[in-house]
This record gives structure tokens, sequence and C-alpha cells, in this order.
């Protein structure tokens, strides 16, 4: 993985031990249709994680990562 931030969209990933491990808690919770790959989009649309590219002009908005 990389330390900074992706520099294209091959290494932006789709998941993330994170998500699986949501994923799986929310299943034991009863949720259906739910998967590392759609937590990872959930994390990533409220801010948890900062997918964006690091030459985008929206890299850092979460805060998550210094300019």
């Amino acid at each position: 993985m990389w330390k900074s931030g992706p520099m294209s969209w091959a290494e932006v990933p789709a998941v993330s031990p994170e998500s699986v491990a949501l994923a799986k808690r929310l299943k034991r919770e009863g949720f259906r249709f739910v998967g590392p790959t759609t937590m990872y989009a959930l994390m990533s649309a409220v801010g948890l994680v900062d997918t964006h590219l690091m030459g985008s002009h929206r890299r850092g908005c979460s805060g998550l990562w210094p300019e």
C-alpha cells in the first residue's frame, strides 16, 4: 500500500480490513446485502477513508491527511 496516498485509480483499494470486519459484524446483527466493498464505499462517503488521488483538489477534505 502507499504511504502518502494513491497516485492512480489502480492503487485505490476496494476493501480494507476494517470494511471486512464491519460487514461481518453487520451480517451477524441481521443486515443483508452488506459486503466489504459496500462498507468501504460507505466509509469513503462519510469521510472515514480518503480515497481521492494525490493530485486531486479534493484530497484532504476529510481531514485525514495533511495538505
